[in-house]
C-alpha cells in the first residue's frame, strides 16, 4: 500500500494529462466488507470523492473508466517506478 501513495492520481494523469498527487487509495473490490490491498489504485481526493459520489457509474462513464483499466494503469506505473 505504501507504494500506491507514491504514485500520481491515475485519473488525472490518464484522462487530463496532469500529474496530481494521489492522496488516497481506492479499493476496487471488497469481500464481505473487507478490502483487499492488492486491488487498489491511486486517486487524488477529488477523484476519489467523485468516484464514491452520487453515481460511481456516471463517474466511470464520464472518464471512460472501468476497474480493469484503472488497475492496468496502476500496474504500469508500479512497473515504471
Amino acid at each position: 500500500m505504501a507504494k500506491i501513495h507514491t504514485l500520481p492520481c491515475i485519473v488525472c494523469l490518464n484522462c487530463y494529462g496532469k500529474s496530481k498527487r494521489a492522496d488516497e487509495a481506492h479499493h476496487l473490490e471488497s469481500v464481505r466488507g473487507q478490502h483487499s490491498d492488492f486491488a487498489t489504485v491511486p486517486l487524488c481526493h477529488d477523484c476519489h470523492t467523485g468516484l464514491h459520489g452520487a453515481s460511481r457509474r456516471g463517474f466511470c462513464l464520464a472518464h471512460k473508466l472501468d476497474d480493469v483499466k484503472m488497475l492496468a494503469w496502476t500496474i504500469e506505473l508500479l512497473g515504471a517506478a
